[in-house]
């Protein structure tokens, strides 16, 4: 997931710059505010979706089903906080940027049976 978190914040850096220069700083600003919900809730969301459960496939789809949960409620949760706060905010680029990292973060899910794991027994 680390490879997707980068991948996310260029995109989310090199997005906010181009638009601040293109149209104005709080476009930036706000593309980068859609992209930073998805960053923190897939970093706050990892460790729970990794908890050991002893080749319990109930205790796996358990910890995904709550690392999913919240990571859906930090999102909401920091979008609010930004729609409240920031008086700015440009809706289509938050929009766009949510959007551009919820995709970022599918690609990366759907390659995860490309991954090599190192099973030792």
């Amino acid at each position: 997931y680390k490879k997707m978190i980068v991948r996310q914040l260029v995109f989310g850096v090199s997005g906010a710059i181009a638009l601040g220069i293109i149209f104005d700083i709080h476009a930036g600003i706000s593309l980068l505010a859609g992209v930073m919900p998805v960053v923190i809730g897939v970093l706050v969301a990892s460790p729970i979706a990794n908890k050991k459960n002893n080749d319990n496939p109930g205790g796996i789809v358990i910890n995904a089903l709550k690392a999913e949960a919240v990571k859906i409620f930090l999102i909401l949760a920091l979008m609010w906080l930004e729609f409240k706060f920031y008086n700015d905010l440009v809706p289509m680029a938050l929009v766009v940027g949510l959007v551009m990292a919820a995709l970022i973060s599918g690609i990366a899910i759907s390659h995860i049976d490309n991954i090599k794991i190192d099973n030792k027994e």
